[in-house]
């Protein structure tokens, strides 16, 4: 189903509890939900006729036990300071001013 405000077929059915949604049951109104934009809306009931209005199932890929640290986690790693003193910057010397009293 499309969406009527950013155009995508991302819109599917969305639950409402209580008596709103039995009342829109009764007046044969379908709520729905963008999964792009999030926008809410009510739509006829005869509009969604051969329309896909189902969420498509996720498709989660099983962990493997071999992984290991991130890229980032071994970067952040490799190129930490060892030093108390690599961290905080050393302010400069200046020297004294000569009119200063």
């Amino acid at each position: 189903m499309k969406c009527p405000r950013c155009w995508t077929e991302k819109a599917y059915l969305r639950e409402v509890p209580g008596w709103r949604g039995f009342l829109l049951a009764f007046l044969l109104l379908q709520p729905m939900k963008c999964h792009h934009c999030r926008h809410k809306f009510v739509t006829s009931w005869f509009f969604t006729l051969g329309k896909r209005v189902r969420p498509p199932k996720l498709r989660i890929a099983p962990i493997s036990r071999q992984t290991g640290p991130s890229y980032a986690a071994q970067h952040h790693a490799a190129n930490r300071p060892t030093h108390l003193h690599d961290t905080v910057p050393q302010a400069e010397s200046r020297p004294e001013r000569a009119d200063a009293a």
